[in-house]
């Protein structure tokens, strides 16, 4: 691995949650049906059913079991103080990972996304992932999905009513993406590694993209930024984006490059760049 390892400073959540996941998930618990439609998803969530559909059409990863794959999650768990999750391989081309469960919580990656990524940067999606966990976002992220693709069957009669809840439950899960990118920049030690993620996410794999000029990818994702300042395109791209279970990768992008240059950041991580991103820089 090329991110410089050094004895890991003590962390909380609290130290890498964006302020935006927070002030949305307190809106969220605020609108009132919200405790109902929880009540309602915890007494029909099939947690079970999930753990069996798993193990029987996915490659669950451990030491023996491609550990090549397995082995980068010991080390993130340990970097961000939580169990370790079950940890899947599932064969689907596009570059994915996801995090579902309550009490038996997983993690399913994808063979594209293994074919798409270099070594720190499949570790970084592993981090990002178990942000999530250390963020304690897992049962609200499963309960959105499951919401948005069943709906009324989950939900019954309250589904009708659930509209502002499901545009409220996306708004917050694009919100806490941002604190599961900040994990993976706290996990890396830098943010170069998040942003080569998203660079692959946004032009395809590592096959086409291993040349791809980081600088001028910052230079787009801050031209998009300053579109932002437009009020029409802020309707706009809001329209766009309000269906959408993440931000643009482009907003993730400025966003891990802001806070990793932030006192914040170097609190917690008073590291020195890695050796790859030395040699890009240069």
């Amino acid at each position: 691995m090329s991110v410089a390892q050094t004895v890991p400073q003590p962390v909380t959540t609290p130290d890498f949650t964006h302020p935006e996941d927070r002030i949305a998930l307190e809106r969220l618990r605020a609108i009132p049906l919200f405790p109902a439609c929880v009540k309602a998803f915890m007494k029909v969530f099939p947690e079970r059913v999930l753990h069996g559909l798993n193990m029987a059409n996915k490659v669950r990863l451990g030491p023996r079991q491609l550990p090549k794959l397995y082995r980068h999650l010991p080390a993130v768990c340990d970097r961000l103080g939580i169990e370790e999750p079950e940890f899947y391989l599932e064969m689907h081309p596009y570059p994915n990972a996801y995090t579902y469960g309550d009490k038996r919580v997983f993690i399913t990656v994808t063979s594209g996304l293994a074919e798409s990524l270099d070594e720190d940067e499949f570790r970084t999606v592993v981090a990002h992932e178990c942000g999530h966990i250390a963020c304690h976002h897992v049962l609200y992220h499963t309960m959105a999905r499951t919401m948005i693709d069943a709906g009324s069957a989950v939900f019954g009669p309250l589904a009708r009513l659930s509209l502002p809840i499901q545009l409220a439950l996306l708004y917050w899960m694009r919100r806490s993406e941002l604190s599961a990118d900040r994990a993976a920049a706290y996990v890396m030690g830098s943010d170069q590694p998040v942003v080569e993620v998203m660079a692959r996410l946004a032009g395809g794999p590592k096959s086409i993209t291993s040349e791809i000029d980081l600088g001028l990818y910052a230079k787009q994702a801050e031209a998009y930024d300053t579109l932002m300042e437009s009020k029409w395109d802020q309707i706009l791209q809001g329209m766009v984006a309000m269906s959408q279970q993440h931000p643009f990768l482009a907003v993730r992008a400025n966003e891990i490059r802001t806070w990793c240059r932030s006192d914040e950041f170097l609190r917690l991580c008073p590291r020195k760049p890695s050796r790859r991103a030395r040699s890009r820089k240069s």
